[in-house]
């Protein structure tokens, strides 16, 4: 696959899981459902709570697909650890963030790809706000809210970048290895976003549907938003030389 600068670039991409089935079983074969030649590998990082029916999963998958890797997260519990350890694990040029609960399009990740071949870019973001975009099963009262939120921080971070928030991104690996991530819980999905931002790397973002699960809870509480809120805060006035590890 031609990329930046007419360059062969790979992808890992990290699917977080806990103790999704069918779900995660759809998720890969959506992702492998075309010939992508750009995808390195396929790191499953899985929280170590998670059923031993998803873990038996998992192992079979691994066993199935050559490009397929199970991890079992080390710090527990939080998205973000596995986002991070799955980070340091990753061998490509380029990682793309994917949920293991179908929220997040598998499909996207061939858009995001297309979007650093076009434009160059550092991180591509998935943003549903966008024609062609969108949200279902989505809570009303949660959308006022997204709404609002994508708004407020959009005018603080002077960018054009919608969607902060939403965990489903294609960042450049590198960048991604040697910024400080902090974010333990669900907050590592806004910060994946804001400190390449602030550091001033070049974003892009794509249109995306976010699909409401069938299967599992969410664990991303409402008060678990107060740690976007804060996180995001707290990155804008961090200096430029403190993102980084």
């Amino acid at each position: 696959m031609n990329g930046i600068n007419n360059q062969e670039f790979t992808v890992s991409v990290i699917v977080t899981v806990y103790s999704e089935t069918f779900s995660l079983i759809e998720t890969i074969e959506r992702l492998l459902a075309k010939d992508k030649g750009y995808i390195k590998e396929i790191i499953l990082s899985v929280s170590p709570k998670s059923s031993q029916e998803c873990i038996s999963i998992c192992q079979d998958l691994e066993k199935k697909y050559d490009i397929l890797k199970m991890h079992l997260q080390k710090n527990n519990p939080g998205v973000g650890w596995a986002i991070r350890e799955g980070i340091d694990l990753s061998t490509g040029d380029y990682i793309a963030l994917l949920s293991a609960d179908l929220e997040t399009e598998p499909e996207a990740v061939d858009r995001m790809v297309s979007k650093i071949q076009e434009t160059g870019c550092e991180l591509v973001i998935g943003n549903r706000w966008l024609k062609g975009g969108g949200f279902e099963n989505y809570d009303p009262m949660k959308y006022v809210l997204n709404w609002g939120f994508q708004k407020m921080f959009k005018i603080l971070y002077l960018t054009s970048i919608g969607d902060l928030t939403y965990g489903l991104k294609t960042i450049k690996a590198d960048i991604a290895k040697k910024i400080n991530w902090e974010g333990i819980l669900h907050e590592i999905f806004i910060e994946t976003t804001v400190k390449p931002l602030k550091a001033g790397y070049k974003v892009e973002q794509i249109p995306t549907v976010w699909v409401g699960r069938k299967e599992g809870v969410s664990r991303n509480t409402f008060l678990r938003n107060f740690r976007y809120v804060n996180l995001a805060i707290k990155v804008l006035f961090t200096k430029k030389a403190d993102l980084y590890l």
